[in-house]
């Protein structure tokens, strides 16, 4: 093992620490298998495993046993608190459905879920392996843009030629890519915008190109016109200008959060509609969208999950106006407190809140760490107001968690990088 500490950020490019061929084998796996469409998945017995599925299931045991051994620094409370939201979904499902049918569907939901979280703790264990995950990935979404941008303005999917695709907005067909939905690959792209922005010595599309790097990736999100990719765009570059335009600032944070509140209270004064119902509105691409939203909140919480609050409903369908046919529930954080009760939530969001704490208060980062840490928080916060909007489902549900585990480094680092 070679201790290695990269202490400044000229350092860290001449040093051409982000150098793709250096990426861990296993996290360039795992982000190609997610570009394998869900067409190609197969059934072993009674599960249906698709590529990332497989490739999950097959490391599920060796990072639970580096993680929780000490071998990818130390142990987290967030650790545990994700394989408590594990736990708690698989006894909610048991309920409900049976031990052996709770088992299967819950086993699966865990494997894509804390096995995702578990696989990017372990190969993503310093700045080095981080930025290069960075590049790869921009990269990555840069390649995609040369079939998502022909895809949106003409309709026809190469990856794909068999999609249907489900309407148009602005103009633009909403581009799928090699992803099950527009919200996925919109998803998918826009996660990467803090990321561009704030990790340096990539070097791709040349030195010093943050903001074209950036606004690449914004092209590409913006093809599958989605509202939930574009709410995710929108705060990360809200977050980052402020950040900017604050900079040695003391308790910038502090002063930002108290601005939120004060926009909130004058939307209300000036507005004949909740400040929830304007910021639903600006964040969707229509008020029957928003609407549908509010009400599926509404519904979600007073008739699901107020009269079910600690094992959820499981997967029946869940109670709704008469009007509504469509058994969607574009909310992830109500999904998982309808499904599986109030505790799954608080496990979930306790243990991402609890993470990024735990990375604000890391003293002990070089300047390039910080800069990740800054791209990473960002890039979060964008996918978790997004969550709000939009539900996570299949490969999407996947990335989620293994964003959250990709920045975990940040708090369980030693006082040095060690790279093998």
């Amino acid at each position: 093992m070679r201790k290695e500490r990269v202490a400044s950020i000229q350092d860290f490019a001449e040093q051409e620490a982000i150098r793709i061929n250096d990426l861990p084998w296993q996290i360039a796996l795992f982000l190609l298998a997610l570009l394998i469409p869900t067409e190609a998945s197969f059934n072993f017995g009674e599960y249906r495993l698709t590529v990332y599925r497989l490739v999950l299931l097959l490391f599920f045991l060796p990072c639970f046993v580096r993680v929780f051994t000490g071998k990818c620094g130390r142990v987290l409370p967030t650790d545990w608190l994700l394989l408590g939201y594990s736990c708690w979904v698989l006894m909610a499902l048991s309920i409900h459905n049976g031990f052996s049918s709770g088992l299967k569907s819950g086993g699966i939901l865990v494997v894509e879920s804390f096995g995702a979280y578990l696989f990017a703790r372990s190969f993503i264990r310093n700045e080095l392996e981080f930025g290069r995950f960075v590049k790869f990935l921009i990269l990555t979404i840069i390649f995609l843009s040369f079939v998502t941008i022909p895809e949106a303005l003409t309709g026809i999917n190469i990856l794909r030629p068999d999609v249907g695709h489900i309407g148009g907005r602005l103009g633009l067909t909403r581009a799928f890519g090699p992803f099950d939905h527009p919200i996925v690959y919109g998803m998918f792209c826009a996660s990467a915008v803090s990321l561009s922005l704030h990790v340096t010595g990539l070097n791709i599309l040349g030195k010093g190109s943050q903001k074209l790097r950036a606004a690449w990736v914004i092209v590409a999100a913006f093809m599958s016109v989605s509202s939930g990719a574009l709410a995710s765009v929108f705060v990360q570059l809200i977050l980052a200008v402020w950040n900017r335009m604050t900079k040695g600032m003391q308790s910038k944070w502090r002063i930002f959060s108290f601005l939120l509140v004060i926009a909130y209270f004058f939307i209300d004064l000036l507005s004949n509609r909740t400040p929830m119902k304007v910021i639903l509105h600006r964040l969707t691409f229509s008020a029957e969208t928003a609407y549908n939203r509010l009400i599926i909140w509404e519904w979600g919480t007073k008739h699901n999950v107020a009269e079910h609050p600690w094992i959820g409903i499981g997967f029946a369908d869940w109670v709704r106006p008469s009007w509504m046919h469509s058994t969607s529930m574009d909310n992830f954080w109500l999904v998982n407190m309808v499904r599986y009760g109030l505790p799954s939530f608080f496990l979930l969001a306790g243990g991402g809140l609890m993470l990024m704490y735990a990375v604000k208060q890391q003293a002990n980062l070089t300047e390039p760490a910080k800069l990740m840490r800054t791209g990473w928080a960002f890039s979060m916060i964008g996918l978790i107001i997004a969550g709000c909007t939009v539900h996570f489902w299949n490969s999407l549900h996947v990335w989620f968690f293994f964003m959250l585990g990709s920045g975990a480094w940040l708090a369980a680092q030693d006082k040095t990088y060690s790279v093998e």
